[in-house]
């Protein structure tokens, strides 16, 4: 597992560590919403495989250093089915399937790739959805600086109820209140390089 998540960060420099920083938040936060042994399994699994499809994305455009185009950014959306297909193959991995295809999708039904909405799209999913923005939010890339975190608490409640589900945003908040490093809520001088 851990040479297929080496892999996956060998393709993207930029986002090293990426994918255990959301595995991290996603399992603080599927702990405080209470789920099964089972559901925190398939979570941990998917949350820190949700990129895996990105070793489809062609090299110019997972690594360009500016905006994508339109046509590009639909090559990019890809990458969250053709994870789920490729996980699909691996037994062990099998309940992670839906958290991989549907951690882009939106509580408005404006995300991808099936354009899911509020209770459609699965908890799992929507766990990894946040705390993939979350990290997003508050790591420097070569094409955005990183949010402070007043800045970034202050998107995350903008896309309550739009982008985020709000049980989940709400659960967020609580543990930037009570566990703040658990979720990757570091003070505001400190911000993280890729």
């Amino acid at each position: 597992m851990e040479s297929l998540n080496a892999t996956v960060e060998a393709k993207d420099p930029y986002t090293a560590g990426h994918s255990l920083r959301v595995q991290r938040i996603a399992v603080a936060l599927g702990e405080e919403l209470g789920l099964s042994p089972t559901r925190l399994d398939a979570l941990q699994f998917g949350s820190l495989f949700h990129d895996i499809g990105k070793l489809g994305v062609p090299d110019a455009i997972l690594l360009k250093p500016s905006r994508l185009t339109e046509p590009e950014y639909e090559l990019m959306k890809r990458h969250s089915a053709e994870g789920a297909q490729i996980v699909a193959k691996l037994h062990r991995m099998r309940e992670a399937v839906p958290v991989i295809r549907h951690h882009h999708e939106r509580w408005d039904g404006r995300g991808y790739p099936d354009r899911l909405r509020r209770d459609e799209i699965p908890v799992e999913a929507a766990i990894v959805g946040l705390a993939d923005a979350w990290d997003a939010m508050t790591t420097e890339r070569p094409y955005a600086r990183a949010l402070t975190l007043s800045e970034a608490i202050d998107q995350l409640r903008q896309g309550r109820g739009t982008q985020f589900s709000p049980v989940v945003a709400d659960a967020f908040l609580r543990l930037v209140g009570t566990r703040p490093q658990a979720v990757g809520a570091f003070s505001e001088p400190e911000t993280r390089a890729g």
